[in-house]
């Protein structure tokens, strides 16, 4: 049985990526969301929150002992080298369960969303890789409207992932998403029959 094809779903924060793999999944690709894999390596006993601590200490934890998500990115990403050690802790754990994950599905394809796939080169691992592009002002106010993050966490985390440039460069198919989520649907529709037609 040949490779189930893995397929990159990324783009900045606000560009609609939870809501494009939405409708990926409603087409009946299965979609394995990263971030969410992160969070689940990283819960409380486990190795990934074990390592973390050993790495880079309490300051990481909230007082019961969960990892403080937030501290711990304040404290990493604003050191080049914590960063990296940061990736190689978390990384391969992801990768693990990516892999285990894969292998259980049969599809056409599969769908692996990830905020920062480009940043973490796991592009290389992908056969190709969708790109969501919207302009920065209408992701601020899709991030403002939902109440997690403010203009202030907003500009942090733009900064910390690649522009617009590089996500053109390395994309395999592009979807502009400024418009309605008519318009969201119909270029999902139209990627999803090109990837079954590769």
């Amino acid at each position: 049985m040949s490779r189930l094809r893995r397929i990159g779903l990324t783009g900045g924060i606000g560009s609609g990526k939870s809501t494009a793999a939405s409708m990926f999944r409603e087409l009946g690709v299965p979609v394995l969301d990263l971030d969410r894999v992160g969070h689940a390596v990283t819960m409380p006993d486990s190795e990934g929150l074990k390592a973390l601590v050993q790495a880079f200490g309490e300051r990481i934890c909230h007082t019961d002992g969960s990892l403080n998500r937030r501290a711990l990115a304040d404290y990493c990403f604003a050191d080049a080298e914590r960063t990296a050690q940061l990736n190689s802790i978390i990384h391969p754990l992801i990768w693990q369960q990516e892999e285990l994950w894969l292998a259980r599905q049969q599809a056409d394809y599969a769908l692996i969303e990830a905020s920062v796939l480009l940043e973490s080169g796991g592009a290389s691992r992908m056969d190709q890789v969708v790109v969501l592009l919207a302009d920065e002002s209408l992701r601020l106010q899709r991030v403002l409207s939902r109440g997690r993050h403010d203009k202030t966490a907003f500009r942090a985390i733009v900064a910390r992932q690649c522009d617009d440039a590089m996500r053109r460069r390395l994309a395999s198919y592009i979807i502009d998403n400024n418009g309605d989520l008519a318009a969201l649907r119909d270029q999902v529709g139209r990627v999803h029959t090109q990837l079954l037609l590769c």
